[in-house]
């Protein structure tokens, strides 16, 4: 049987997945503008944010079910899945949440870096929680 994360451990291990991803979105990023897309005006701060913010309340959903939930391993990892693909929508449409345009490029830009924050999630908040 695993051990029962505690929320400590959850915590840290969000924090270590969601810079992680920040880091390996930031060295993503520079490939993807070496490759012709246009970062928005303070990306690098949003990705920073994102990656790390996000993956860290993703880790507290993931104590709650691990914990107080028959399956919450299995349900964390099915729902972790679906919003991961599901975020890789909105890159595509032709307009940031703003309302302006979106640069060129930004699919190529973003959509690998939800794939990669939401990956290192899925796999090292489990793995690190416990």
């Amino acid at each position: 049987m695993a051990t029962q994360p505690t929320l400590a451990n959850a915590l840290k291990a969000g924090a270590v997945a969601g810079f992680m991803g920040a880091g390996l979105n930031h060295v993503w990023s520079f490939i993807a503008q070496a490759l012709g897309s246009v970062p928005p005006p303070g990306f690098a701060l949003a990705v920073t944010i994102s990656s790390v913010l996000l993956v860290v309340v993703g880790a507290v959903f993931y104590f709650l079910l691990a914990r107080f939930v028959p399956k919450g391993a299995l349900i964390w990892t099915v729902v972790g899945v679906i919003f991961m693909l599901a975020s890789c929508y909105s890159p595509t449409l032709p307009t940031l949440p703003d309302g302006t345009a979106a640069p060129e490029g930004f699919a190529l830009l973003t959509i690998p870096m939800h794939l990669i924050s939401g990956l290192i999630a899925l796999w090292g908040i489990p793995r690190w929680s416990n």
